[in-house]
């Protein structure tokens, strides 16, 4: 049985961890930055936008604050 590492959005595969060190930190990179990517579009979208994904602004505002390592 396969268990993911981390938020279901942006998950890695339990056997991730038997790749070498260098494919793990840029994948871990990657995440992070994709992470970085997904808060920033929260920022950029209108207020309605926000209501329809169930969040408001002061939420989108809090969550695009958090460093790009943070879940």
């Amino acid at each position: 049985m396969q268990t993911a590492l981390r938020t279901p959005a942006l998950a890695l595969p339990a056997s991730f961890t038997r790749r070498p060190l260098r494919v793990r930190v840029t994948a871990w990179l990657r995440l992070g930055l994709a992470r970085r990517r997904e808060r920033q579009y929260l920022v950029e979208m209108e207020p309605r936008m926000l209501r329809d994904i169930g969040i408001g602004p002061h939420d989108a505002m809090k969550e695009a604050r958090k460093y790009w390592w943070e879940i």
